[in-house]
This record gives C-alpha cells, sequence and structure tokens, in this order.
C-alpha cells in the first residue's frame, strides 16, 4: 500500500494537479471523408466555426486533428478522417453539445458550407462519436505541444470486461505507467475511460510529440525503459487489452491541442 501511495503522489505532482481537481468529459468524434479535398473544407469549417462555438459553450480546449496514410505511418486504416476532441467541465454539458449547437445562429452562419452541403458531396461520410471520463490522475485535457510540426497519437484500448478494463486503467494509473509515459516524453493530452460508444470497454488516450522525430524516439525509449519491462511482466495484469487502436494525427491550423 505504501508503494502505491507513493506512486500515486508520484503521478498526481508530475502532472501539477491535487488529488481534488475536477475531472473533465470529452466528446470525441471521427469524421469519415471521401478525400483529402473534402477532408480539408471540413477542416476548415472547424476551424472557423466549431472550435468558436465550443468555446462559447465553455468547451475550452477543443482539438481539431486530420490523418491520411502518410501522417498514420504508412497505414491506410484511417483514410482520410477528421477527429475533434472537445473537454466539457460536466457530463450534462458534454452531452447537449449538438443541441446547443443546433440553436447557435453565429455557429449554423458560419458554418452553412457543411450544412448546405449537396447530398451527393457532403462534408464527411459518416460520424462516429465516443464519450469520456478523464482519469482522476489526468483530470483535465492538456496542450503539451506547440510546434508546427507537432504530431499525436490517440490510442483505443479494448478490453474483454470491464473487470479487465478497470485493471488496465489501474495499470495506468497506480501501476505507474503513466509516470512511465512523461518520464519517456509522451506526455498525455488526455486519458478517459469510455462511457458510451464503440468498442466497450475501453479506457482511450492521447499523447503528444513536437515532431516525428521524437515520436519515434520516445517509444524506443518506452518500450527499453526498465520500469515498463517490469511492469508488464506484472502477472496481475495479463490479458487487460484485448485490441489496441492506433491513429497519428496532426492538428489543424485552428486547433487549440
Amino acid at each position: 500500500m505504501k508503494k502505491v501511495a507513493v506512486v500515486m503522489a508520484g503521478l498526481v505532482a508530475g502532472s501539477a494537479f491535487g488529488a481534488d481537481t475536477p475531472r473533465e468529459w470529452i466528446e470525441l468524434k471521427e469524421y469519415k471523408c471521401s478525400s483529402a479535398e473534402v477532408r480539408d473544407k471540413l477542416v476548415a469549417v472547424f476551424d472557423a466555426a466549431l472550435i468558436p462555438a465550443l468555446n462559447r459553450q465553455g468547451a475550452k480546449k477543443v482539438g481539431v486533428f486530420w490523418t491520411d496514410k502518410e501522417t498514420n505511418d504508412g497505414k491506410d486504416d484511417f483514410g482520410t478522417s477528421v477527429f475533434v476532441v472537445a473537454a466539457f467541465a460536466d457530463a450534462a454539458a458534454c452531452l447537449t453539445e449538438e443541441r446547443a449547437l443546433l440553436a447557435d445562429a453565429a455557429f449554423m452562419g458560419a458554418a452553412a458550407a457543411l450544412f448546405e452541403a449537396p447530398m451527393k458531396e457532403p462534408l464527411y461520410d459518416s460520424c462516429s462519436s465516443a464519450v469520456l471520463q478523464t482519469f482522476a490522475t489526468c483530470p483535465t485535457v492538456e496542450q503539451v505541444a506547440k510546434s508546427d510540426s507537432r504530431l499525436f497519437q490517440l490510442r483505443i484500448y479494448n478490453s474483454y470486461t470491464p473487470e479487465r478494463n478497470a485493471k488496465k486503467i489501474a495499470m495506468f494509473e497506480s501501476g505507474g505507467e503513466i509516470a512511465i509515459f512523461r518520464t519517456c516524453g509522451m506526455p498525455p493530452v488526455f486519458f478517459g475511460e469510455a462511457v458510451a460508444g464503440a468498442m466497450l470497454p475501453n479506457l482511450t488516450y492521447m499523447v503528444a510529440f513536437e515532431d516525428k522525430a521524437q515520436k519515434d524516439a520516445a517509444w524506443k525509449t518506452f518500450m527499453e525503459h526498465p520500469d515498463w519491462i517490469k511492469l508488464k511482466a506484472d502477472t496481475q495484469y495479463k490479458d487487460t487489452a484485448n485490441k489496441i487502436v492506433n491513429v497519428v494525427l496532426r492538428p489543424s491550423k485552428g486547433s487549440q491541442l
């Protein structure tokens, strides 16, 4: 118990949050676009209209991200998708975000291209959404990289059962995996437990890097770190992740993350 308490204290101190810092709620959306040209049009609408509108709702940290095969390390799993991360102070604000947008005249005007697109040429083909509650040890969404060349990695860890998902969350928190991330140069934008969406149960996190070289170096350092080698061998964490989804992203020009 003493060891766990020390690890938890280190995590809180390392992230500059107190134990009583309120946990935020995150809406994570993925928009699948038919081409890079359509994707870029959607990103432009989100930068000009969606980010300011969500800010008016109280979501002060809104990230807009895009990907393609080159950005996603040569993988074409996500095609030309756009992702949006919006952090809210409470669940009610998160769950009523869409209705609030429709009632926002400024947003409806600025986002006219989104709503006026003919059905034969929409700005996206489909949209999926997940609602997450941030981890106690990473209670708020943070901007942790600011360079123009920064990259983000979004990862979803699906578990067979809620019990295994809870154990994987414990591995990150009390087990110290988040602390190892920080030590290895992988500061978290957020860590969240999914309460709604696909691939339940799951935890979802995003880490940031100043550029691709730093991303590759950080992961190499992490995989070789003695604390990680010891942690992954701990049998209590066996079979905690059934499937891992990974996507590398670039921020839009207007992204606040």
